[in-house]
Order: C-alpha cells, then structure tokens, then sequence
C-alpha cells in the first residue's frame, strides 16, 4: 500500500530548475525522472508538457492529466516506481515521517548538521 507522504504529511510540491512542477523532490534526480516520464508514456500521459511551468499556471498543472493521474494512482495502485520506493511497503523511516532527512542534529562544532539514525 502506498502511503504518500505528499498528502499524509502536506510535503511541498517540487519545482525543478528545469521548469517542471513535480509532486515531491523524490522525483528530481535525472534517474528517478526519466523513470517517471516512463511511466506517464505508458498511461498515455505528456508529463513534460503538462507539469511544465513555462505553458501553465501552478493551477492547471495540478488539474493536469499527469497530476490527476498520479492522485488516482494511489488509489488505484497505478503509480510511478519512485512512489512505491519511498512511499510504499518497506520504504524509509524517520521519527517525524516527513521528510528523508529529518532527523539532524549539530555535531560539537555547532557547524556541521548530521543525519541521527534511529
């Protein structure tokens, strides 16, 4: 089962320097990416134009084919592999389930943040 930490949690939406409003920053990296315009193609989905910040409002594209698509996927199952990566079954833990990175905490020096396991 997908728990979208997106919705759960009210996470904020992504905006990519290559001008694409995604749903979450776990679909930023150029692998995860591509991996997600595969699957739009597969569901007959233009992701690259419709979460495209330059041809619409921030409005249209989350009323978008694409977007729309992934909601009802996690209904339906239907959802990108990164979802089921980091929101499925056996996906990362934190004490706070918001954010991958959560839990940080200076070292001695004041100057450094590091990642506190749990």
């Amino acid at each position: 089962m997908i728990k979208p930490r997106c919705l759960l949690y009210k996470l904020p939406v992504f905006l990519s320097a290559d001008k694409k409003l995604k749903p979450c920053c776990f679909v930023n990296t150029s692998g995860q990416w591509l991996k997600f315009l595969s699957w739009a193609a597969e569901n007959n989905l233009d992701a690259n134009y419709d979460l495209d910040v330059t041809n619409h409002s921030i409005e249209e594209i989350m009323t978008s084919p694409t977007w729309l698509a992934v909601l009802d996927g996690f209904k339906t199952g239907n959802v990108p592999s990164t979802c089921v990566k980091e929101c499925g079954p056996g996906s990362y833990s934190s004490t706070t389930q918001t954010a991958k990175h959560s839990d940080y905490k200076q070292d001695s020096s004041g100057k450094t943040s590091i990642y506190k396991e749990e």
